[in-house]
């Protein structure tokens, strides 16, 4: 029952009721109470706040009365995140390795898992620790334990950090593995973007003679950090890519900064396809005028 009521007010604080959260906390345990005043504290950004009461969680849940592992891992991430965020980067990051170890070791490849793998390679990329990034980032391989959406969200930010070292053959095909991933999930933000980011790339060279996609992410061999690469792509993958992301673009039109139309539009001509209607029906309501100028 306690786990239920716990559940509940995270899933409050997410949604932005920060008092329905707070009515739940006479019915928690100390360890969780404490944990769910830090949740709070943060989404009020006082910092503060958080670590007085997360040093209350950790202490509590440490008591051999009221032990419990998980949540003091969970509770030395949230310490972490809140060190690093007012310039303790050592202990943050020291708080956020201990978190991923000891989840490891006691709860491999669930959510929580997962998050404490993505925190610490976010935090080593914050560092400019690319090299150590990329290396924890490889603990939640493409077919592993790890729920679909944890590797959807790990592969977008590996793409971005191979985009970052301008290797867009190893953007290109992590942002098709997220894409792929985070779509049959229903992740649509992440699914999304990574989308757009397939057509940037692969607009830059589209041929017949590339290698697709899904053959690639299959035949995936490791590359070097400083191995530079242009991208490319199939046209049957920029089509398949470009069928999926155009209606929910199209869905609205308007607003002053359309750069997924530009990428839209472009990727029509480069196929030789005639523009959906909705785009050339309706251009009074086109407010960007990079995108007007393409409809002219």
């Amino acid at each position: 029952m306690n786990n239920d009521v716990v559940e509940a007010a995270e899933s409050a604080i997410n949604s932005g009721d920060i008092e329905l959260a707070k009515s739940l906390l006479p019915e928690m345990l100390d360890g969780n109470k404490f944990f769910v005043e830090t949740l709070i504290s943060i989404s009020e950004s006082d910092i503060h706040a958080s670590l007085n009461s997360i040093e209350k969680c950790i202490n509590t849940v440490r008591s051999p009365k009221s032990r419990d592992p998980i949540l003091e891992a969970r509770a030395k991430m949230i310490r972490g995140l809140a060190r690093t965020s007012i310039g303790e980067i050592t202990e943050g990051g020291a708080d956020l390795r201990w978190a991923m170890d000891r989840l490891g070791a006691i709860s491999d490849g669930s959510d929580e898992h997962g998050i404490s793998i993505l925190n610490v390679a976010a935090w080593h990329r914050q560092q400019s620790e690319i090299v150590m990034s990329l290396a924890t980032h490889s603990e939640i391989a493409r077919e592993s334990s790890h729920s679909p959406e944890i590797v959807a969200i790990s592969r977008q930010r590996v793409a971005s950090i191979h985009a970052e070292l301008e290797d867009y053959v190893g953007a290109l095909r992590h942002y098709w593995t997220a894409w792929k991933l985070s779509a049959l999930s229903g992740i649509d933000a992440i699914a999304e973007v990574s989308c757009l980011h397939i057509l940037d790339i692969g607009l830059t060279e589209v041929k017949d003679t590339t290698l697709r996609l899904d053959d690639q992410v299959m035949n995936a061999l490791p590359r070097s950090k400083s191995e530079k690469s242009s991208g490319s792509i199939h046209p049957d993958d920029l089509l398949e890519a470009l069928n999926w992301i155009t209606p929910r673009s199209l869905d609205d039109i308007t607003h002053n900064h359309r750069p997924d139309l530009l990428l839209i539009i472009e990727s029509y001509n480069i196929l030789n396809m005639s523009l959906p209607d909705v785009l050339t029906e309706n251009k009074h309501l086109i407010q960007d005028s990079e995108v007007s100028k393409l409809l002219q």
